[in-house]
């Protein structure tokens, strides 16, 4: 009888835990791979208000509330990792002006292109970066100084600054990494994703990147280098590719990678289904200032969305997953200790 009155506290413990749980904002029964709230990634930086890949849009970001920052990584002539999303400097900075006045960087053009990795590490610094203003960049003027020198971020930079946050105030911002490629080049491509591994094993972070803090993606559109990657971390490695159509597909991609980046133009209900069925995180990717696009996205239940706006991409992913009240952790954790105490009853 005694067994059974205590049997009789656990189920109702677990069945408060179970109400609670179902009653805490955002609790949601998020449909995310993990059932937490999906990520907020900052593509770029806050690459609709500043110039793409700069400290400054970085900094911003993060200002901002994005879990994630994203810098796409290339290697400059002297081996150094920069942040740029394109091989040609040309449309993200004032190269073609500098190199009017600089000869040995005139003298590196290729055709009309002026590319990151033919250029020094202190070259590419003598320029300033610039937005395309197109395709939902720099949309917005307000935190834009015209008179500001911008400059490419480099990597270590990057890492210093999000390594700095944690240290003085103990917030994690996660970085989202992109392993760039040139094509007919496999060995330069290598070297990124070689470069990449190393600059997060730097014993200056301690452990800081090594995964268990869950602040690390690395992604490519290359197969080859998200195989090399998972052979050789154990961060997640998010292959970006087409929708998972069918089971078998993302099945296939399981084998090499843990999740799949796509674009939200192209994402379905089925692709998630198909993507976390399979065990993979889904990613989806740009969207601008839009919430209704935000809106559209998260209700297929993706893991993140790739946004040049992240506080736009903040609000609507809090107001469909919105962050539990103190109140109401207070009452899921006395439910839990409640389940605690009839457990302990029963042995």
């Amino acid at each position: 009888m005694k067994s059974r009155v205590h049997a009789s506290a656990a189920s109702a413990a677990a069945i408060l835990v179970a109400l609670l749980a179902a009653a805490l904002p955002g609790s949601a029964s998020a449909g995310t791979l993990n059932g937490e709230r999906p990520i907020v990634i900052a593509h770029r930086g806050a690459s609709g208000y500043l110039p793409e890949h700069t400290m400054e849009a970085y900094k911003l970001a993060v200002q901002m509330g994005a879990d994630f920052i994203e810098p796409d990584l290339f290697l400059t002539a002297d081996g150094v990792l920069v942040a740029r999303h394109d091989r040609s400097l040309n449309t993200t900075t004032n190269v073609q002006a500098v190199a009017a006045t600089n000869p040995a960087i005139a003298a590196k053009v290729m055709g009309t292109a002026y590319n990151v990795d033919q250029l020094t590490y202190a070259e590419v610094k003598s320029l300033t970066a610039r937005s395309r203003t197109s395709n939902g960049y720099q949309t917005v003027d307000t935190y834009f100084d015209p008179a500001y020198d911008y400059k490419v971020a480099g990597f270590s930079e990057v890492l210093d600054y999000v390594y700095g946050i944690y240290q003085s105030t103990g917030d994690v911002v996660g970085i989202y990494p992109e392993v760039k490629t040139i094509g007919g080049n496999p060995a330069y491509n290598l070297a990124i994703a070689q470069a990449l591994l190393a600059a997060l094993d730097d014993a200056k972070y301690g452990d800081f990147f090594d995964g268990h803090l869950k602040n690390v993606y690395l992604q490519s559109f290359d197969q080859s280098i998200i195989q090399y990657l998972n052979a050789n971390t154990n961060l997640p490695a998010i292959f970006l590719t087409g929708c998972t159509n069918t089971p078998a597909q993302a099945q296939a991609i399981a084998q090499y990678a843990d999740g799949i980046g796509t674009s939200a133009g192209g994402l379905s209900q089925a692709c998630v289904d198909n993507a976390h069925d399979a065990g993979l995180t889904v990613h989806a990717y740009t969207l601008t200032n839009n919430p209704s696009q935000y809106q559209t996205v998260y209700d297929l239940d993706v893991d993140g969305i790739f946004g040049n706006h992240p506080d736009v991409n903040k609000a609507v992913r809090d107001q469909i997953y919105p962050v539990p009240e103190p109140a109401s952790l207070v009452l899921f954790g006395l439910a839990l200790a409640g389940l605690g105490i009839a457990r302990r009853k029963l042995v």
